[in-house]
């Protein structure tokens, strides 16, 4: 139990920051958190208030953070850390806005996922979460456009929800579309908010089940956007979901040669390789030659040597992996293109070697 009430935690914080230039922060951390969890420098710990299931495969955690965090645009993302048996675990979610200055976070259970597992069987006894500040840039613009058009597939949904929440609260006038893909209806989260958000054309759009009145059914295409939104070239656009689902969006966009598509994906791209070539990996604070390949990204194939380089979202979005590259020649994942630039920055989880490596790492 904390020995000092969160009152006087949110009261005291302030006070800390001009002492942070001469204050070293483990050292005031590890004080700090005896009398309260949330008595940090810099450190933002939220308090978990609630907890309810959307559908049957999402947890939302409704959470008070401490005076340290400083707040979220709609759509941005942050690092939720915790810690079983000694190992500090993060993934990344979208923080939405919920009641008195508190936040929410949706979480989807994925079957082997780890973090998910845990904040679905132990959010009651975990007590407090730590979480990073808000980053990314996928987010409303600061004048809103007359026509906003919202894809979203599965877990897609919180970002594109927290943005519903902000145009509600801002009185948004403007014509709103959002095409909501999902497996299964029962799986689907924020149905019951979203049927009930005014002014908004909401398309549910089933891919493993059949549709019912009112509903469509199968995955994203030309053909089933030109049925739904009519009038979608113009509109400002929002798609978040995974890899597959965002290339098939940006691939309309593309032949169509349409603008005002901002795309988020919550998977790591896939790549196939028509080869798998053995290379050589040089660590080098490590002190570590080792054998790689072209086959696996640079963060997987330092993880099986035993190596444990920071790393949050393995998608590219976090730059939690960045790393400096000194010499050789790697492939961005995502576009497909080669770098040979030495003393580069490169994000660890998203880049592959295309020959031999060294890295500062």
């Amino acid at each position: 139990m904390p020995l000092i009430p969160a009152a006087l935690v949110n009261l005291a914080l302030p006070l800390t920051r001009p002492l942070a230039a001469f204050l070293r922060e483990d050292v005031f951390d590890y004080y700090g958190r005896l009398l309260h969890p949330q008595l940090q420098l810099r450190r933002v710990f939220a308090r978990l208030k609630a907890r309810r299931l959307e559908g049957e495969a999402t947890v939302v955690l409704t959470l008070s953070p401490s005076r340290n965090w400083r707040g979220f645009r709609a759509g941005q993302h942050v690092a939720v850390t915790l810690e079983k048996d000694g190992v500090r675990h993060t993934r990344r979610y979208s923080p939405m806005r919920a009641a008195n200055g508190r936040i929410e976070i949706a979480i989807k259970r994925l079957k082997e996922g780890l973090v998910s597992s845990l904040l679905h069987e132990e959010a009651d006894s975990i007590g407090y979460l730590e979480i990073g500040q808000a980053e990314g840039d996928f987010v409303l613009p600061d004048t809103l456009p007359p026509r906003l058009l919202f894809l979203a597939a599965g877990s897609g949904i919180t970002p594109i929800l927290a943005m519903l929440r902000e145009l509600k609260a801002r009185g948004y006038q403007g014509e709103l579309h959002l095409l909501y893909y999902g497996r299964h209806r029962n799986q689907m989260a924020y149905l019951d908010e979203l049927r009930a958000y005014p002014g908004l054309h909401l398309h549910i759009c089933l891919t493993g089940e059949q549709a019912r009145a009112g509903e469509q059914a199968g995955r994203f295409s030309a053909a089933q956007l030109d049925a739904l939104v009519p009038k979608a070239e113009g509109s400002t656009v929002f798609a978040c979901g995974s890899h597959g689902f965002t290339q098939s969006v940006q691939a309309v966009w593309q032949q169509r040669g349409w603008q005002g598509l901002a795309c988020e994906s919550f998977t790591p791209p896939t790549w196939h390789l028509e080869d798998d070539k053995p290379v050589t990996l040089t660590f080098a604070r490590a002190r570590r030659e080792l054998a790689g390949r072209t086959g696996g990204t640079l963060l997987e194939q330092a993880e099986a040597h035993g190596l444990k380089p920071a790393s949050g979202c393995r998608m590219g979005i976090c730059n939690t992996c960045t790393c400096q590259k000194r010499e050789g020649a790697v492939r961005d994942l995502r576009t497909g293109e080669i770098s040979t630039k030495p003393d580069e920055t490169i994000r660890l989880c998203i880049t592959a070697p295309v020959g031999n490596v060294v890295l500062d790492l």
